[in-house]
């Protein structure tokens, strides 16, 4: 069912029926559930623990302008994501090109991008490149298909394209993404994000013109103009019910309440938030863990190569990733420089996740130069970033315990990343999740029983 953009128009008054409704998280998700909910006319205030919105997509100040700690794009089937965009009038912001893939294995890069790249890849033999494209094909016909949620991701791959091609190509790059959790994952998740990400035409993306801080500042004006309160750098404790409302606790002693509360912290949080009230055991016992990522940001004065992604492998390097932003986004972004990215997907709790930002970027900065000699002289400046909790850690069969967004219904809502399965966890699947949680939500408020409950 798609999203009706005029239930979010503005209306000229809030109506009798209009509830108070804090909205817990200033991400995306968060940014997105205040904007469709106050368009329905209800009061909303936007509670977010940091000084600045925007969660996995905050910036930070470069120069004249502002870059991503963390690299993203869109994709021409972003439809949620796009939709939003347009709503709040950066359509024509919109640029789209085509890029492309390698990937370092044992110092040498590799073009790939389509069959005859793959044909081509000589750290396969030929018998198992044939049988790689297959696996495409299958992501790309039956990539959504029910079944593959109770089978394990390498299971899945092994069968397709055999023990040689698993442990030289996608055991790496699972490897990267999800550490030693991945047997347990399933194929429905990686068979989704080919099925998302590949198509028979050439690889396109797309970014903002002014990167996805103006998408950040452009909700935050459309927040404003919708009557939205945004409250910063509050954190709350616990959410209580106080008869038929809500009660937000926060760390400082304070407390507010509210008629309805949504939630987009991450599964974890919300458990923790929640701890007195009576969700569902469905709910309170789903264990979910999560990848963390550590981001090196790398100024140069040249590029490396001609490719957005490129996975790097058996070479060495302390990154498994490396992202030439400037491959996508416009150069006059970054004053001119190359915005490169290495990146390691790495649990909140490991030893490289604890390594201070100074060993991380001399690490980062040493896998230049080992990769790519006399790259290290065109560095001009380096940040590091990280975050705690980024890629949920699926488990098989997900599908079924995949939260709802009515939690308590006409009081309490989740919109977060434990409901993006099967799709990859990104700023699209998660305005997905948004979208079907205001259903929900409306439908909840639209009831004769919720109205006498009130």
């Amino acid at each position: 069912m798609a999203f009706n953009p005029e239930a979010s128009t503005p209306p000229p008054h809030r109506t009798a029926d209009a509830r108070s409704v804090a909205v817990i998280g200033g991400g995306i998700s968060g940014l997105a559930s205040a904007f469709r909910i106050a368009g329905l006319g209800h009061k909303v205030t936007l509670i977010e623990g940091d000084a600045q919105l925007g969660g996995l997509g905050t910036t930070f100040p470069y120069r004249d302008g502002r870059l991503e700690r963390f690299y993203h794009c869109i994709l021409p089937d972003d439809h949620a994501l796009v939709r939003l965009i347009e709503e709040v009038g950066l359509g024509d912001d919109l640029l789209w090109r085509q890029t492309g893939m390698g990937f370092m294995y044992d110092h040498k890069v590799y073009p790939l991008n389509g069959a005859l790249d793959l044909l081509r890849f000589s750290p396969l033999t030929p018998i198992d490149r044939i049988r790689m494209g297959f696996l495409a094909i299958r992501a790309r016909l039956g990539g959504l298909n029910a079944r593959l949620d109770s089978v394990g991701v390498a299971d899945w791959i092994k069968s397709v394209v055999g023990e040689r091609a698993f442990h030289i190509l996608w055991k790496p790059l699972l490897e990267a993404k999800i550490g030693d959790a991945y047997p347990g994952i399933p194929a429905l998740w990686l068979s989704s994000r080919m099925h998302r990400e590949k198509n028979t035409k050439k690889e396109v993306k797309g970014c903002l013109r002014h990167g996805y801080g103006s998408l950040i500042d452009a909700l935050e004006r459309g927040l404003l103009d919708r009557g939205v309160t945004i409250q910063m750098s509050r954190r709350v404790s616990s959410i209580d019910e106080v008869g038929p409302r809500m009660r937000l606790a926060f760390e400082d002693g304070s407390a507010e309440v509210f008629d309805a509360v949504v939630s987009t912290s991450p599964l974890v949080q919300f458990q923790r938030l929640t701890a007195n009230l009576d969700i569902p055991d469905s709910l309170r016992n789903l264990e979910l863990d999560y990848q963390g990522v550590v981001s090196g940001v790398f100024l140069m004065r040249e590029a490396l190569s001609p490719y957005y992604w490129m996975p790097i492998v058996a070479s060495g390097a302390t990154a498994q990733g490396l992202i030439e932003m400037s491959n996508l986004v416009p150069l006059e972004r970054s004053d001119g420089l190359h915005v490169t990215y290495l990146v390691n997907y790495t649990h909140r709790t490991s030893p490289l996740f604890a390594r201070t930002d100074e060993d991380l970027l001399d690490a980062y900065q040493a896998d230049l130069e080992h990769l790519f000699p006399g790259s290290s002289a065109g560095i001009v400046d380096r940040f590091l970033f990280r975050a705690p909790f980024v890629e949920p850690l699926w488990s098989l069969g997900y599908s079924d315990r995949r939260p709802q967004g009515s939690v308590i219904p006409g009081r309490l809502y989740l919109a977060g990343t434990a409901q993006v399965y099967p799709n990859v966890n990104s700023w699209n699947s998660c305005c997905e999740v948004v979208e079907r949680m205001v259903r929900e939500f409306a439908d909840d408020m639209a009831s004769p029983a919720r109205r006498v409950a009130a």
